[in-house]
């Protein structure tokens, strides 16, 4: 998104991948088609003038971004809504609130632009899930969850509450509780849950 002259995309196609750049500014897709070209990757890697807000970008499993803050802030809500653990990464610019899963900087040979922010899309967890031992009830924000597990008619609050793609990991009581989030279901090693 934002791919500018389509040094990302090429690379990409060059390393094997099927590669589409979405750039508004038609001069500068002209330029990476031809780069593409120039490359012998035009097969692989494709471009289009198009707003990204009218943009549909659903199939993607990786998305680079080259994107003001504000913009990143406008798009979340269509990257939230992507497949869960879809990678989206950002050069320099980091989506509001929502904080990276991982921020790697380079310090040798870079003199700008040497900031990369990773975020992996969570599964949408928040709301009640039954247990057959009781009930859990998520609160979620962007891949941090909190909450409460109800088991025997007491409450426990949850700890260290995170999703990360399909998985989910928190803590209550003492106990570790890791588990994949599959639409309506969650399956644990030694526990499940089902939204109620």
């Amino acid at each position: 998104l934002g791919s500018g002259d389509g040094r990302t995309v090429i690379t990409a196609a060059k390393r094997g991948a099927r590669a589409h750049g979405i750039e508004y500014n038609a001069d500068m897709v002209e330029l990476a088609r031809q780069a593409a070209e120039a490359e012998g990757v035009a097969g692989k890697a494709s471009f289009a003038r198009a707003d990204l807000f009218k943009s549909d970008f659903s199939k993607a499993t990786v998305i680079t971004m080259f994107l003001l803050p504000s913009i990143n802030v406008k798009l979340r809500p269509q990257i939230l809504a992507l497949t869960p653990g879809t990678r989206v990464v950002s050069n320099s610019f980091t989506m509001g609130e929502w904080t990276a899963d991982e921020t790697v900087t380079l310090t040798e040979n870079c003199s700008s632009w040497c900031t990369a922010h990773l975020w992996i899309v969570p599964a949408r967890v928040e709301g009640r899930w039954k247990l057959p031992q009781g009930e859990l009830v998520l609160k979620q924000q962007f891949q941090m969850v909190s909450g409460t597990l109800r088991t025997g008619g007491k409450a426990v609050r949850l700890e260290s509450g995170r999703v990360r793609g399909e998985e989910i990991v928190f803590s209550a009581g003492g106990v570790e509780y890791k588990g994949r989030v599959n639409g309506k279901r969650i399956d644990g090693d030694n526990w499940r849950a089902v939204r109620s």
